[in-house]
């Protein structure tokens, strides 16, 4: 039961109703516990009985006390059951109308936007409320009152900090109830950008200031506040804020002074000022002030002009950097521009280099060259001051004690800007030798010292080599090396000179070369051996007389019979002066290379008796020094069943190559033979090398000479043809058939076969194509009708490589011009013909060829002096890949790409070596010079500036003005320039007719190209006089830095006239009276100027109104005009 609605002291009533939903009577006792405000009209505790279906009405009074809530009970007792009745008064409420949930539109960050709420107090009490949200939203009023009935306004605002959707609560607690409304904000960032993220000031003077502009963009549709920040972030401004504070803050020590002073006074004066609160009143206030403080970007050398400001929609701001340097350093700072509407700061980072005076020095480094001890010497050098500022400068004076030696004069001065200084050095030393000083002169405001390097030699009579060591490097035994060097006279008499070696021996040494002239030497067996030590160097000349400042180019030779290192000492003897004045160390490594016979065994196969057969045994060398071999002779006996010989059994192999040695037989019986041939290598000691010689000895028939078909070395996948014959020594014609064993791919034979003539011949070719490096050995079988009449064998050695390119590579591969600064690239595809695996390695050097396989490093002659040619660091082109994997019939692309700042003439050496098949060694397989011409565009033009006036007159027409341009190509490449000119300039071709936008235009080499520029004087039709100035910009070639300027300039003047002043005012005028006032008209323009007054149709006239003056005046005068001259102006005649 709710009792609603009721009045403090007044009596309510409701009813009860009991009802008896049983089949028969029941007895129910209704009761309550006693209470001053809840009362039963009929007695408590009485029975009431209700019959089937029937009902019992109890009445329930209630008396309030005051207007507020009150509870209670009423109970019903039956037979079987209790029920409670629970009592309820409900007093007046407040109910206040709020919304479930409120949105706010995309906000922009750190912005604030609010919506407001209209609040109904529906209920019938007074509203007490209190209203509260969280962070990013806030409420105004946070606490009020509303009556019954009544409306208010609540205004909830959304300030969100970080971009993103945001969720809150508005609560209003009326200390009944409590009312939640769900709140959601999305936050963004507004479009304000930056022109640029960094700014970059040239070289400032010190004391002088650059300075550079950038924009702030407003894109959006809403005005943006700026201001330029020294943090990042907000945090770290209250961080910096923080941290100011405490250093504000006054240690405990300077408290407890301070309230000590403050005793000491009052213990003096009787009475003392609280000095503490004043000192503590100070610190808050400073405190207050950092606070306070908005943390703008502050720079001791980087201004930032306005420091804050606002923009409006889609509008930008200009912002001004200026730098101010005070040292000659490099100066970085980073500006934070915090935008309203923006999370983040916009960072900006600022670079600026601070340039001191630009002193120079004429030279850098005086050589004295050779000056003569106890000798005055006096030269000169110059302070050039470079900059644009006063350089004062001072000579720092050396400590060293050749130091001491110079005298400079002047010591100081001040350089004015363009100036220069001579500044007078003299010198004189005792002391004998080579000297480097370094002198400084400090320039203030410049961080570094100009430094002057001064170096010579003082010296007497003496004599010096050019080079500090002679270096043989690895030599071969036996094999003479010479080297050269120059001895030089720096004094001023002649010298006279014996140079000798240390530790030589007497007996002359023994040179390969005469060593291959006798085949049977012992020294092949054993070794070479000597009676007494070798004289192993010669020097020549190993005297003579060299003239004052002369030299002497001196050769020395190295033959050594000795397997060592050598570290020896060429002296120098002075005839009168002494001996070993000067030594020049020689240094060397003389070593045996290890050569190899192949093959290891040589077959002859079948050999008629007493014939000569010839083949070659291969003496390969696989190291970096050229070897001496001898075939050593045999002892022949009259049982010995084959002979053999050699028309060339000594011989020299250059490194990484190989040699032939012919070796002839002659079967002396028959049958099968196996005969041993020995090898020696000069200057090896170990075992000789060893090959067998295998034959056959038969009598002869048909037979093919010869029966060894040897190509020798010959490229590979190259044909090459070699022809033998056929031979039929019998009576009857002979039908024959041939082909190859093995190989059948790499040989063709012409013809197969045929009838070889009764004791006739055939002649046959068999021509090879070898698809591979290395020895190629195969066997020609020939039939004689079905059955194998006999073999004979095919020699061949590949060389070169089964790498090839689509294109022409090597051996050179000539570019011809290209331009520089751009890039030069050539694409090949690179295949593998042959039948092994190939991993390639490619590689790019700039300075001397590779050598040639075959050529001795300096075995005839002393290594060529280059010492002349330019040398650059590294080459200008390079490969991609520089590594290819090639599976036989795979191919690869690959890049040569080559790119030069200046123009030059440039020589690459590419060299391409393989590891092949199962082997792990290198080989050198392709090697190609690369030239190229690299250039810079230029051209030739007509004229650098180009001016246009038009004086326009009544009668004249504005039309297009053209003045002819002349392009000649000066350069060795055609040239495709592109034109960039703006309005009111235009570019046209021979025809005067515009050139399409964005066409190149072609220029061949030699060839000029005629053009026109136009100049259109109606691009301003406001009548005004007015001027203009662009640039042509001639780009020569497409992404090349280097372009042609052309300064156009174009004025067209207009009869133009100028009114001072523009207005005029009359002020109050009497009537009847007149008023004159004066203009001054100029005539700005070159031309003369017709004009007239008129008074435009919409000028205004006031009326006239009288003004009480005075009795006297208003009798006399009628009234008083006011006269306001508007809109009055002078328009000349055009």
């Amino acid at each position: 039961m709710v009792f609603q609605n009721f009045v403090a002291h007044e009596v309510s009533e409701m009813v009860l109703s009991v009802m008896n939903k049983d089949k028969i009577a029941r007895m129910v006792k209704v009761c309550m516990e006693s209470c001053p405000y809840f009362q039963l009209a009929c007695p408590s505790d009485v029975y009431h009985i209700v019959p089937p279906g029937g009902s019992a009405r109890v009445h329930i009074r209630f008396t309030p006390g005051e207007n507020k809530d009150y509870s209670h009970e009423l109970v019903c007792l039956t037979a079987k059951e209790k029920i409670i009745v629970p009592i309820r008064a409900i007093s007046a409420r407040a109910i206040l109308d709020f919304p479930d949930q409120l949105d706010f539109s995309v906000c922009p960050v750190k912005s604030s936007s609010q919506k407001t709420l209209l609040v109904h107090n529906a209920g019938n009490r007074e509203a007490h409320f209190q209203l509260s949200t969280q962070s990013p939203f806030s409420v105004v009023p946070a606490t009020g009152t509303l009556g019954a009935g009544d409306t208010m306004q609540v205004t909830v605002g959304f300030h969100a900090l970080t971009n993103g959707d945001h969720f809150g609560s508005l609560c209003c607690n009326t200390g009944e109830e409590s009312i939640h409304t769900k709140l959601h904000g999305e936050a963004v960032d507004l479009n304000v950008v930056l022109s640029t993220s960094s700014v970059e000031v040239d070289k400032t003077f010190i004391t002088m200031s650059s300075h550079r502009t950038l924009l702030i963009e407003n894109r959006s549709n809403i005005t943006a506040h700026f201001q330029w920040k020294a943090f990042p972030t907000e945090e770290e401004d209250n961080e910096e804020k923080r941290r100011q504070c405490r250093l504000l803050r006054l240690p405990k020590e300077v408290w407890q002074e301070n309230l000590m002073e403050e005793k000491e006074i009052e213990k003096v004066k009787g009475s003392c000022e609280d000095r503490t609160a004043l000192l503590s009143s100070m610190v808050q206030e400073k405190m207050a002030k950092v606070q306070e403080d908005p943390m703008l970007f502050s720079n001791d050398f980087f201004f930032i002009e306005p420091m804050e400001g606002e923009i409006g929609p889609h509008c930008s701001a200009e912002i001004k950097v200026t730098f101010k340097p005070l040292e000659a350093l490099e100066y970085r700072s980073v500006a934070y521009c915090s935008i309203s509407g923006r999370e983040t700061r916009l960072p900006l980072h600022l670079r600026g280099e601070g340039q001191g005076p630009l002193v120079e020095l004429s030279s850098q480094t005086l050589n004295l060259g050779n000056i003569f001890v106890n000798t005055s010497h006096v030269c000169e050098v110059k302070l050039i001051n470079q900059g644009a500022i006063d350089a004062p400068f001072t000579y720092i004076p050396s400590t060293t004690d050749m130091g001491f030696c110079f005298k400079f004069a002047p010591e100081e001065g001040i350089i004015a800007p363009g100036g220069t200084q001579t500044v007078q050095i003299s010198f004189s030393a005792p002391v004998l030798g080579w000297f480097e000083e370094e002198f400084q002169f400090s320039v203030a405001g410049s961080p570094t010292p100009v430094i002057l390097t001064i170096k010579g030699c003082v010296t007497g009579p003496s004599l010096h080599f050019d080079l500090p060591e002679l270096e043989f490097g690895d030599i071969s035994f036996g094999f003479p090396y010479t080297q050269s060097c120059r001895l030089t006279n720096t004094s001023v008499v002649p010298v006279t000179f014996k140079l000798r070696m240390s530790d030589d021996g007497t007996q002359p040494a023994v040179s390969s070369f005469d060593q291959i002239r006798n085949d049977r030497d012992p020294a092949w067996k054993k070794g070479i051996h000597f009676y007494e030590e070798p004289r192993e160097f010669t020097v020549n000349p190993s005297q003579g007389t060299i003239l004052p400042e002369g030299h002497q180019d001196i050769e020395v030779t190295l033959c050594s019979n000795t397997v060592m290192k050598f570290y020896r000492k060429m002296l120098v003897d002075l005839e009168g002066i002494g001996e070993g004045v000067a030594s020049l160390i020689i240094s060397a490594r003389c070593l045996v290379p290890e050569l190899q016979v192949c093959p290891h065994v040589l077959a002859y196969d079948e050999c008629y008796l007493k014939v000569p057969y010839e083949k070659k045994l291969i003496i390969g060398n696989p190291s970096h020094l050229p070897g001496c071999y001898g075939l050593i002779p045999q002892e022949r006996k009259e049982d010995s069943p084959v002979f053999y010989s050699s028309p060339k059994p000594c011989g020299i192999v250059q490194p990484h190559s190989s040699a032939e040695i012919p070796v002839i037989i002659e079967v002396q019986t028959l049958g099968m033979h196996r005969t041993n041939v020995l090898i020696g290598v000069f200057g090896n000691e170990r075992p000789l090398l060893k090959t067998e010689l295998q034959s056959s000895g038969r009598l002869a028939e048909i037979y093919p000479s010869p029966r060894l078909i040897e190509f020798g070395r010959i490229p590979a996948l190259q044909p090459t043809s070699q022809s033998f014959t056929l031979f039929n020594k019998g009576l009857l014609p002979t039908d024959f058939r041939m082909k190859i064993a093995s190989k059948p791919h790499c040989y063709v034979i012409e013809p197969r076969e045929g009838v070889i003539p009764a004791r006739g011949e055939v002649p046959v070719t068999v021509t090879a194509t070898l698809d591979d490096t290395g020895n190629f050995a195969d066997t020609v079988q020939l039939f004689i009708g079905n059955s194998l009449w006999t073999t004979f064998r095919l020699q061949a050695l590949g060389i070169g490589t089964t790498i090839v390119t689509d294109k022409p590579f090597a051996p050179e591969l000539n570019l011809g011009y290209q331009f520089s600064l751009v890039p030069c690239i050539r694409r090949f595809k690179v295949t593998n013909r042959g039948q092994r695996h190939h991993q390639l390695f490619w590689s790019v050097q700039c300075y001397s060829p590779p050598e040639e396989e075959g050529q001795s490093v300096s075995a005839l002659s002393s290594p060529k002096d280059d010492s002349q040619s330019p040398k650059r660091a590294s080459p200008v082109f390079g490969l991609e890949p520089l590594l290819m994997e090639l599976q036989p019939g795979q191919s690869v692309d690959m890049v040569l790409r080559g790119f030069s700042h200046i123009p030059q003439e440039v020589q690459d050496y590419v060299l391409c070596e393989a590891v092949i098949g199962t082997s792990r060694m290198k080989k050198k397989i392709i090697k190609s010079t690369i030239t190229c011409k690299f250039i810079h565009p230029s051209i030739e033009v007509s004229a650098r500036q180009f001016s246009f006036r038009v004086d326009k007159k009544p009668s004249d027409v504005l039309r297009l003005q053209y003045q002819p341009l002349a392009l000649k190509n000066t350069c060795l490449l055609p040239l495709d320039l592109m034109l960039d000119l703006e309005q009111p300039f235009l570019i046209c071709n021979e025809d005067q007719q515009p050139l399409p936008h964005g066409q190149p235009v072609r220029v061949d080499v030699g060839a000029t190209c005629h053009l026109y520029i136009a100049f259109d004087p109606a691009y301003e039709l406001d009548f005004k006089s007015w001027k203009k100035e662009k640039v042509l910009n001639i780009d020569m070639v497409r992404g090349h830095p280097f372009v042609e300027r052309i300064i156009l300039r174009g004025e067209v003047h207009f009869p133009n006239l100028k009114i001072h002043p523009s207005a005029l005012g009359f002020g109050c005028t009497v009537a009847g009276t007149e008023e004159v006032r004066s203009l001054k008209m100029t005539n700005c323009s070159p031309l003369p100027v017709q004009y007239h007054w008129a008074f435009h149709s919409n000028s205004q006239a006031y009326r006239l109104r009288y003004v009480h003056l005075c009795p006297l005046l208003e009798a006399l005068l009628a009234g008083v005009l006011f006269v306001l001259g508007k809109e009055q102006s002078c328009l000349p005649r055009i």
